[in-house]
């Protein structure tokens, strides 16, 4: 008689904490959404050609974001936002450049010139806006005191939608006309080719190659793999304020030049609140 006593005890007790576990389960939201803003800082890991890397750019991303709990689970989630990152890229030229230009004579018909840049003295800032699509996994902690910890991971597509580059040159002569006022041009608008570096022609070329040339256009498709972890600090009831610190390493090129490869990466200190 004791022995069914107990065991009845036991079945209710397991029935109950199944009933409070699937409670909670209900209860706990399956999706959190929020906003966030990240300044972030980017440089460019050359891989290959006559460039190298200028220093830090500091840009700024903002956006909304959403996680979506996994396995029915509170620690483990799938995170996606729609964002707006501003991503500076600052380089220089470490190798000669040069520019055949076609001037008109005041009595008819034309002259080339060749302009010639020195070595290093050339600087390209780059100012791209990408829309990024982060897609992530988050792993969060159990609640400690009113804080979670995750680490997260994922990729992070990203699609350029305005471009300015302002290419500067130093104790030479400078590419964008004096009397014009312009201080930067869009890498990829045809119309601003010539604001790029021609080149010459190789002499004894029988394809007409070319040499001491740049092409300044990229590629408006971004691929980068992203890594990051952070804390959730519980405000009220089921909203968190959340900051993190994210590394997004692209793994595609930033350069369309054949000769030149490099590959733009960032690090950014994000805050946001998640409802």
């Amino acid at each position: 008689m004791k022995l069914q006593r107990n065991t009845s005890f036991g079945i209710a007790a397991i029935l109950l904490f199944a009933g409070i576990t699937n409670l909670k389960a209900q209860t706990a939201p399956s999706v959190k959404m929020g906003v966030r803003v990240s300044p972030n800082f980017s440089w460019m890991n050359i891989q290959e050609g006559p460039m190298s890397n200028d220093g830090l750019g500091l840009g700024f991303s903002y956006g909304v974001t959403a996680d979506f709990a996994m396995f029915k689970s509170t620690n483990y989630w799938m995170g996606t936002e729609l964002s707006v990152s501003t991503i500076p890229v600052n380089v220089k030229s470490n190798s000669e450049l040069r520019n055949k230009v076609t001037i008109a004579l005041p009595t008819g018909g034309t002259r080339d010139s060749i302009y010639k840049y020195p070595n290093g003295k050339v600087d390209f800032k780059y100012n791209i806006q990408y829309l990024q699509i982060p897609l992530t996994v988050k792993m969060k902690t159990d609640e400690i005191g009113n804080m979670k910890y995750y680490f997260q991971f994922g990729v992070a597509p990203s699609f350029a939608m305005k471009k300015k580059l302002s290419t500067t040159t130093l104790d030479s002569d400078p590419i964008y006309p004096t009397n014009k006022g312009i201080s930067f041009h869009d890498p990829n608008n045809t119309d601003d080719n010539v604001y790029q570096f021609s080149g010459t022609q190789i002499v004894g070329s029988p394809s007409g190659e070319t040499e001491y040339d740049f092409s300044d256009n990229i590629n408006t498709v971004r691929f980068p793999v992203v890594i990051g972890a952070g804390i959730e600090y519980k405000l009220t009831g089921s909203t968190m304020f959340h900051a993190g610190l994210r590394f997004d390493n692209s793994i595609s090129d930033f350069f369309k030049d054949t000769r030149v490869s490099g590959r733009s990466n960032m690090i950014g200190l994000s805050a946001g609140i998640l409802f």
